[in-house]
């Protein structure tokens, strides 16, 4: 039978909870979604206005079984694993189950179902505070051969996705069934280096969502846009732009980047998580 595994991890630690001696990692529950509905009401109007569909945190509940050779082992296991799971700061959690997630988590609780004396059943429940899980890895380090990326829009030729460009029309594929908002503060980082005598745009054709830098790049630079701010050597440019920002449909998207005079060759590269509810 195949050792099934737990990880948790953020930019400062990482423990595999299944190293944990004779601990067995055996399934796991993500419980339904927290469903947000946005709706105002019209006095002298029939029904509501209804707006966009808000998702609140759901719950993921992992299920592990425990066989030791006597009780002190067993109680020494299960103080050891609530050790590891309670932490200061939220962390990720990734299981062999779905390769291709993680959760951004903080923990509910820890139960116990003692059968034996060195012999039980334990549940860890987390809260997924995002209200979504996402790739493990982000497009930067997307290939083929990593078995790491679940597609939720099915299976596509793999010579076409591609994250970096060097031309001013591609495209760029989200692998997940829901939009790629920043403003919901969702992982969206666009590099674009480029000579742009009089501005530029960065243009979703699918979405139709413009960026657009006003000032000039008389030598070739590069503009950072990390979620909604966009940024030139690490200084905020806000001020320099439409205040608009790119969004990505599921599936395809269509970008182009335009401007009078600006280089045959940017450099644009796209930077984000695939979401999964």
């Amino acid at each position: 039978m195949e050792n099934k595994k737990v990880k948790i991890f953020n930019d400062h630690f990482e423990e595999t909870l299944t190293d944990i001696p004779h601990l067995k990692f055996l399934e796991f529950e993500e419980e339904d979604l927290d469903r947000k509905s946005n709706q105002i009401e019209v006095n002298g109007s029939d029904g509501v206005l209804q707006g966009p569909m808000n998702f609140g945190p759901f719950n993921l509940i992992l299920r592990f079984s425990y066989k030791g050779v006597d009780y002190k082992e067993y109680r020494l296991a299960k103080e050891k694993l609530r050790q590891l799971i309670n932490r200061r700061d939220p962390y990720f959690v990734w299981h062999s189950d779905m390769p291709g997630k993680k959760y951004a988590v903080i923990p509910e609780g820890v139960s116990n179902e003692n059968l034996t004396s060195q012999f039980g059943l334990i549940e860890v429940t987390y809260s997924v505070y995002k209200g979504y899980a996402e790739s493990l890895k982000d497009t930067s380090e997307f290939s083929w051969t990593d078995e790491s990326w679940q597609f939720e829009q099915g299976v596509i030729g793999s010579d076409e996705v591609k994250y970096k460009h060097n031309i001013r029309y591609f495209k760029i594929f989200n692998g997940s069934k829901d939009t790629i908002n920043p403003l919901l503060r969702h992982k969206l980082n666009i590099n674009c280096t480029l000579t742009a005598p009089y501005g530029f745009e960065i243009v979703n054709l699918t979405t139709n969502d413009i960026f657009e830098y006003k000032k000039p790049l008389k030598k070739r630079n590069t503009v950072s846009i990390i979620g909604v701010h966009p940024y030139i050597n690490n200084k905020r440019v806000g001020k320099d732009t439409n205040y608009d920002f790119i969004t990505l449909e599921p599936g395809w998207n269509e970008i182009l980047i335009r401007g009078h005079n600006i280089s045959n060759s940017p450099k644009t590269e796209f930077i984000f998580n695939y979401i999964y509810r």
